[in-house]
């Protein structure tokens, strides 16, 4: 068992939600400019997300604060946009 520090624990749910929101509005403006940087955006997203759910399992929560974030972001602007015409 590795040693365990102060201050060493993993980020929460609550900064993976915050992250999240960054991150979708990231994608949604890369989706806007240009097709091909926003499927570039969104994998790089989704890549972040995986690696935070399946690899690092101390960064379970905080992955799924990020998930739930990123999908709140960009059903906002999916439905903003329809909104406005």
């Amino acid at each position: 068992m590795p040693p365990r520090f102060v201050g060493t624990q993993p980020a929460g749910p609550s900064a993976g939600v915050l992250l999240g929101v960054v991150l979708g509005a990231l994608v949604c403006t890369a989706w806007v400019n240009d097709l091909l940087l926003g499927v570039g955006v969104a994998g790089i997203a989704a890549g972040l997300v995986v690696c935070a759910l399946w690899a690092a399992p101390d960064w379970q929560r905080f992955g799924v604060g990020l998930l739930v974030g990123t999908v709140v972001a960009v059903a906002a602007w999916i439905v903003l946009s329809y909104a406005a015409g």
